[in-house]
């Protein structure tokens, strides 16, 4: 099986997502996040998480890029954006809900979360599939 994954857009993806974790845990979200999180789960120095932060998105961009490409969609940014909100509620938000189930963990922290991850994945999806919508028109 073929993958044809655009690595333009998928980089573009990763640093959209790095930016929106910025804005969605700083501005919108920031203060409502830091009353829920255990004071000693705050790292020291916030260099490695954020290096961390992009390399995950950039790496969570290619499972999506490579996810969209296996087969063509005559409307793929539409097809993207419904595999983002699909794929962020139906695996991650609803598996880390176990977290709040059985691990105690604060239902705030995994609703900024998991709210993060959706949005995040469903934007995600829509560039690389507008992308590709863009490059077949073009092709």
């Amino acid at each position: 099986m073929s993958s044809r994954v655009n690595h333009l857009s998928v980089f573009v993806s990763a640093i959209v997502f790095f930016l929106l974790s910025y804005v969605w845990y700083s501005f919108l979200f920031g203060k409502m996040y830091a009353a829920a999180m255990p004071a000693s789960t705050m790292p020291a120095s916030m260099t490695m998480p954020l290096i961390e932060t992009f390399l995950l998105g950039w790496f969570l961009a290619y499972v999506i890029g490579t996810a969209l490409s296996m087969r063509p969609d005559p409307n793929p940014a539409q097809r993207g954006l419904g595999f983002g909100i699909f794929m962020g509620i139906g695996v991650y938000a609803s598996m880390t809900l176990m977290g709040v189930v059985w691990g105690g963990l604060p239902f705030t922290l995994w609703a900024i979360n998991a709210g993060f991850v959706v949005v995040a994945m469903a934007i995600m999806g829509w560039i690389i599939g507008a992308w590709s919508a863009r490059g077949a028109a073009t092709a």
